[in-house]
């Protein structure tokens, strides 16, 4: 019985081994495939990237300017 246990707990160490070097080659894939700024600090929810408050204040100014654009010549 006890010949049993060590050997699976032999086994379980390699497995073990095995799945930390999986780990570390899967990490290594990932920085390779990540665009320079990293995915957490670019995404909120998975879905967009995060816009500044800056940004999101110039497209509205831009959007204001559009519409009273198309208002003006619609009076026309």
């Amino acid at each position: 019985m006890g010949e049993v246990l060590e050997g699976l707990l032999q086994k379980r160490a390699s497995l073990a081994a095995e799945l930390g070097a999986l780990d570390a080659g899967i990490a290594a894939y990932r920085r390779a495939l990540a665009p320079t700024k990293s995915v957490a600090a670019v995404q909120v929810n998975g879905t967009r990237p995060t816009m500044s408050l800056a940004a999101r204040k110039k497209l509205s100014l831009l959007a204001k300017a559009r519409w009273a654009k198309k208002r003006k010549e619609d009076k026309k």
